[in-house]
């Protein structure tokens, strides 16, 4: 249980039901259409027993939920054949910080240090109708039923396969209630229910720094970090980085292909400079930050915007579907690049200049990028930041070429096929 933890936000009735006024008004305009999925990186988990620090000055909230395991890879799973890829099941707490909205990633109020605590894994055939009860301190706060979320075990598995190939140890949170429970230093939280092991956690101030070195690499990526680009988009450059999170079944290499989904009507490039983290970084300066970094490698972070929503946007359908994010695997030490902040970048599609910037028009420089997401979230040896892509995004159709390249760091070659043609190499 060290893959990638994948967890779904409004999969609960009582939150639907609160929010149905708010989805009907920007900036969402509609109710969600499909689950809302984001990701709790590898410095979230913890497990049953361990101590964990909350941050100081804002409050955190408990929400007790049912983790499902998967067993095997799965790769567009029908929902009455879910069953047979799942390994077990297992108690989690899915801790977070208030949430006021659901536009943008949470990154700073679900993704902070042992935010995601996760129980010991049981199998269990039944469990659309199971009851999770949370203690604190042996008092009994909260119990709610499996019953009433939107989607079960077996259609999340379904709908999260069929754009993202899931493997064996990767988790899935099935939603919590809108009542979460507010939590102190002190306090000891402990989530049970029937035929599973019990999960308990104690609570303190010590916000201590711990790696999570056997668990998946974290992916950050930075959207609208160049103005240009922003407003190509028709957005204003953003107050505070825009950071959401990409998933390890994204990635593939050099020389590979990307699919683009059949009857979309756009899907675009975007070439992207990537710092690789190369020691454990937590609360360092904007000054320091260049120290923790190993060096940098080039990016193509595709998106296909027929799928973007106003929930979590961007959301994971657009971002983290299998083959889109093409990425060198050479990486370029830090030392030899005399100024991060002034590298051209370029995409060529079929011969011809689409795109064109430079890395000093980043809204959000590397060391601030480095030195910010270091105040809330441990970064450790192997995770990566895309810091986000210039002006000059164009559709992309199977049989292009798209070349990306970021001056001094590396050429990243990559050619799109359709869905018919990928199954064929799969074969």
């Amino acid at each position: 249980m060290k893959r990638t933890v994948f967890a779904v936000a409004l999969n609960h009735r009582s939150q639907t039901a609160a929010w149905a006024d708010a989805f009907r008004q920007p900036p969402y305009n509609t109710p969600p259409k499909t689950p809302v999925w984001f990701i709790k990186p590898r410095n979230t988990h913890r497990g049953p027993d361990d101590e964990i620090g909350l941050p100081a000055g804002v409050q955190t909230f408990s929400g007790a939920t049912l983790a499902v395991v998967i067993g095997k890879t799965a790769r567009k799973v029908a929902v009455d054949a879910a069953a047979s890829f799942i390994a077990g099941y297992a108690l989690a707490n899915e801790l977070s910080l208030a949430e006021t909205h659901f536009y943008r990633p949470a990154i700073q109020a679900k993704c902070r240090d042992g935010f995601c605590p996760l129980g010991t894994m049981a199998p269990l055939s039944e469990v659309d109708g199971l009851t999770i009860v949370t203690q604190v301190n042996g008092v009994e706060k909260q119990r709610w039923s499996t019953a009433d979320l939107h989607r079960n075990a077996a259609q999340l598995i379904a709908t999260l396969s069929d754009f993202a190939t899931l493997q064996a140890g990767d988790v899935i949170l099935l939603g919590t209630p809108l009542e979460r429970i507010a939590i102190a230093a002190g306090d000891t939280v402990t989530i049970s229910a029937a035929g599973l092991p019990s999960l308990s956690n104690h609570f303190s101030a010590d916000e201590r720094v711990v790696e999570q070195p056997d668990g998946v690499p974290t992916l950050f990526a930075l959207g609208l970090n160049y103005a240009d680009h922003a407003t190509e988009l028709d957005f204003k450059a953003p107050q505070e980085p825009l950071v959401f999170i990409k998933a390890a079944n994204t990635l593939t290499g050099n020389n590979r292909v990307s699919v683009r989904p059949d009857n979309v009507e756009y899907m675009h490039y975007e070439a992207e400079l990537v710092v690789v983290i190369g020691k454990t970084a937590r609360n360092v300066s904007r000054e320091q930050a260049l120290a923790y970094v190993r060096g940098y490698t080039v990016c193509n972070d595709y998106a296909v915007r027929d799928y973007l929503e106003n929930y979590y946007r961007p959301n994971l359908r657009v971002k983290s579907r299998d083959t889109l994010t093409p990425m060198l695997e050479s990486v370029v030490p830090r030392e030899n690049i005399a100024d991060v902040q002034n590298l051209q970048l370029k995409t060529v599609v079929n011969g011809e200049l689409r795109q064109s910037g430079n890395t000093r028009d980043m809204v959000f420089d590397v060391p601030f990028l480095v030195s910010w997401l270091s105040q809330f979230i441990t970064l450790q040896a192997g995770d990566m930041i895309a810091t986000g892509t210039p002006k000059g995004l164009s559709d992309v159709q199977p049989g292009d070429e798209v070349v990306v390249e970021v001056e001094g760091v590396g050429r990243l070659i990559n050619h799109i096929v359709s869905e018919q043609q990928f199954e064929e190499r799969l074969k």
